[in-house]
């Protein structure tokens, strides 16, 4: 029988939320606790990799939060003397114009028809339609809120996009601020002139100037000792009658507080056979999807319509992604000398497979169809191009999917967890769509709920 360790409290995942718990239980002094993490390093998906020379964050991760305490500890204790502030500069491209985000207000730019439909089917839904009760699922809100014009010419197609999910299976209780909701008087004035105003919650934004996203996870580090870290402990089961974790190497710890930030159908399938088929069957429940990221590093830096964007948003089937960002731009530490990056985001689910082998390419010609390169130059430089680096990167499980049964199976699973004194915290721990702040504040919440 392998040794058995004991300590006050079990975290189990290294990513932001488990840091953050570490960090708040070692700031009050309660140092008996330990880290597992299955990987070699710390970081989740706050994690940047870097090919001869470029670097790209594990897709798009920007900074923001309107919270005091978060901000206080992300800028001035984490990330100090390593962020810069940055006004958001995001764009649509839609009937081959770019218009600025959000593209509810900012029409100025695209074709008379379309402005016209997108205004005309705004004071519709605003107006005109006597919707009878709620909205019966996230598609039906957009034409509510929206209008058919602007549902049909973006938020319906990015969305079935950036989902990979049929919008009917999709509730809306999510959203909170995350699409800004416009008044009339707003959307015309941004069809009449250009960005006369910012919406959104990261209209500005923080980013590391050196290290990429994985300089927040890494400024933990700091402040948790590494004698609290098992690093390549791979879970693969865990007694809850007993409170006992069960590593693949065979070693063994028991815990009073079991912390954990898996994803919540990983975390019930390691609880082993006593589980309730009914929690089972909740958990299968649990809808997300898949993100893949392909990585695309440069020579030469000339993009001629991007040079300042942050990101891009493709709603059209003309590409195979739906967003384009630049790491370069973040912070210009990401590239080398004299080069730039581009890193193209395709969502995947069971409603949404893609092949894999084609990704590359396919993203390199698209990016060509669109402008942002030249047909010449998305060969790789032994053959005249530009492209130095294409690598693909997948994150799965990437975006929570909302589906319809999204609340009951979340509230079934982690009601059952909590009764076992297991407590969920993250974003797959709580199976919500969480900011990083939010995160790093759900680590601070598991962290107190056991002091």
């Amino acid at each position: 029988m392998a040794e058995l360790c004991h300590y006050s409290a079990v975290i189990l995942g290294a990513g932001l939320c488990g840091l953050s718990a570490a960090y708040h239980l070692e700031e009050k002094g309660k140092t008996d606790y330990l880290v597992l993490e299955r990987d070699h390093d710390v970081g989740g998906l706050a994690r940047t990799v870097t090919y001869d020379g470029f670097s790209f964050d594990h897709a798009s991760h920007i900074l923001f939060s309107g919270d005091p305490y978060a901000t206080d500890l992300i800028c001035n204790k984490l990330l100090n003397g390593n962020t810069r502030k940055q006004i958001r500069q995001s764009y649509c491209y839609t009937a081959g114009v770019y218009t600025e985000y959000p593209y509810q207000v900012n029409n100025y730019g695209l074709p008379p028809a379309v402005i016209a439909e997108n205004i005309m089917g705004l004071i519709e839904a605003r107006y005109e339609l006597g919707w009878g009760g709620p909205p019966p699922h996230f598609e039906a809100w957009i034409y509510r809120t929206f209008g058919r014009g602007i549902a049909k010419n973006f938020m319906i197609p990015y969305n079935r996009r950036v989902w990979a999910w049929d919008l009917q299976d999709m509730n809306y209780d999510w959203i909170a601020d995350r699409v800004p909701v416009p008044n009339i008087n707003d959307v015309l004035l941004g069809a009449l002139q250009p960005g006369h105003k910012r919406y959104g919650p990261n209209q500005e934004f923080w980013y590391p100037e050196e290290g990429g996203i994985e300089a927040l996870p890494r400024a933990f580090l700091r402040y948790i000792p590494s004698e609290r870290f098992w690093l390549d402990a791979r879970v693969v089961g865990i007694d809850s009658v007993r409170r006992e974790v069960f590593l693949a190497d065979g070693r063994r710890v028991r815990y009073n507080y079991l912390i954990s930030t898996l994803p919540l159908p990983v975390l019930i399938n390691l609880c082993g056979n006593d589980v309730p088929p009914s929690i089972l069957n909740a958990a299968k429940g649990l809808k997300c999807n898949v993100v893949l990221a392909v990585n695309i590093g440069l020579v030469g830096t000339d993009f001629s319509t991007t040079e300042m964007m942050h990101w891009i948003y493709f709603p059209e089937e003309t590409t195979i992604f739906h967003r384009v960002g630049f790491p370069g731009n973040l912070s210009s530490r990401m590239v080398p000398s004299g080069c730039s990056s581009i890193q193209v985001e395709i969502s995947e689910s069971v409603h949404c497979p893609r092949n894999r082998e084609t990704l590359i390419q396919k993203s390199l010609e698209d990016l060509a169809r669109v402008g942002i390169l030249k047909k010449q130059e998305t060969r790789l430089t032994s053959d005249g191009g530009r492209v130095l680096v294409a690598e693909v990167m997948t994150l799965n499980p990437a975006y929570i999917i909302y589906d319809l049964q999204h609340r009951e199976n979340t509230r079934t699973v982690r009601d059952y967890l909590g009764g076992l004194n297991i407590i969920t915290r993250g974003r797959f721990g709580e199976w919500e769509y969480l900011n990083m702040d939010h995160v790093i504040l759900s680590g601070k919440d598991a962290a107190e709920s056991i002091l």
